[in-house]
């Protein structure tokens, strides 16, 4: 059976993950976007900096008034205190984990944003660990198209730079 502490864990990743991609965009990346109408580079950064704590909170809380909240705080978070964000992030999450049991995964039925009813465990994988993880891979990809040409995939799924092959002598 898939745990909190599991669940929690996969959340915290993605926010390292995403910290980690943060320090490989490229100078003049946060302007970037691949389109007129879709978010910047920094606009995303800030999404990222309250999207899981925001879905996680409606979930728990059947309604968006933390989202509203943290979304206008996001909006003059600047590039460079990302990190400090994510942190704060990871202990927002870490705090509204401690409120339920492993238990609770399975029997509290909480209101998806489209009104479905739903186990806890099936919307905590639906809704932040999934918005996490799809933001993680569109910073991803705008770091790519960005100009981060070194990066690859051990950086976009496990937030590390491969291991450079030893020279051969």
């Amino acid at each position: 059976m898939i745990t909190k502490d599991d669940v929690l864990f996969e959340m915290l990743r993605e926010c390292d993950v995403c910290v980690h991609l943060h320090a490989k965009l490229p100078a003049g990346a946060l302007d970037y976007r691949p389109t007129p109408k879709q978010r910047s580079t920094l606009e995303l950064l800030r999404y990222i900096s309250f999207c899981g704590t925001a879905f996680l909170r409606a979930a728990l809380d059947g309604n968006w008034d933390a989202y509203s909240t943290l979304e206008a705080e996001s909006k003059t978070l600047a590039a460079e205190d990302f990190p400090a964000a994510m942190e704060r992030q990871k202990a927002a999450i870490r705090a509204v984990f401690a409120e339920f049991t492993d238990a609770d995964l399975a029997t509290r039925r909480v209101k998806s944003p489209t009104g479905e009813d739903l186990p806890l465990g099936r919307a905590l994988l639906d809704l932040p660990l999934r918005f996490l993880g799809g933001y993680r891979m569109q910073l991803f990809l705008y770091a790519k198209a960005a100009g981060a040409e070194s990066i690859g995939t051990s950086n976009c799924w496990w937030g590390m730079d491969w291991p450079k092959e030893p020279a051969s002598a």
